[in-house]
């Protein structure tokens, strides 16, 4: 897929939006953040890259902060609805947790440019204290699985963090590797070999 009927397809679903300034506002961040990093962005450089007058960025956001949190906030919204397709409320947990980390990896390799946002915008908290609750929100469905699992006694009683580091930060892991070309996840395989891992380390003996 060219990237330009890639952002065509990631940004179908705004077309709720006011007008189409801020949707090309909203794709220029995802472009721009991708190519030259948070720090080095500015408003002049994501207002030529949408092609709108400098001032128009202003009527929709008042710094730079907010639109990327907003594009955050949008990108949290599709990866959530795309792992919670694969919950469901009955059925074997084991089954459940490999679906939610199929839907989940295949969602990142199919969006590699969202991948590569949410790990810069996870990185630096700093910048954004005030969305800092969003960097939960994106993992509110592997939450879900992970507290039924260990109310019915298969998933180790840990705290959350320790069970999301091994799962979401190993996904992580994987991912980089696939894009580095040193594991290809394209490999179902490979792919089932992870999901088994992963259940390994956080399920009860």
């Amino acid at each position: 897929m060219n990237e330009r009927s890639f952002f065509s397809e990631i940004f179908l679903c705004l077309s709720f939006m006011p007008t189409d300034k801020k949707t090309a506002i909203l794709k220029s961040v995802l472009h721009l953040v991708n190519s030259v990093g948070f720090y080095h962005l500015n408003m002049k450089m994501i207002a030529a890259e949408a092609g709108v007058a400098a001032g128009t960025f202003y009527l929709y956001f008042k710094k730079k902060e907010d639109v990327i949190n907003e594009l955050y906030n949008l990108v949290v919204d599709e990866f959530n609805q795309a792992v919670l397709n694969a919950y469901q409320d009955d059925g074997d947990i084991k089954v459940i947790f490999t679906q939610m980390l199929e839907a989940a990896i295949q969602f990142y390799l199919q969006q590699k440019n969202y991948f590569s946002f949410i790990e810069q915008y996870t990185y630096a908290p700093f910048l954004f204290k005030e969305n800092q609750e969003q960097n939960f929100v994106l993992l509110l469905p592997i939450y879900k699985m992970m507290r039924k699992g260990k109310k019915l006694r298969l998933i180790k009683d840990i705290p959350d963090a320790i069970l999301l580091s091994i799962i979401h930060g190993s996904m992580n892991t994987m991912i980089k590797m696939h894009y580095a070309k040193k594991v290809s996840l394209n490999n179902a395989a490979t792919r089932k070999k992870f999901y088994q891992a992963c259940w390994e380390a956080v399920a009860v003996s």
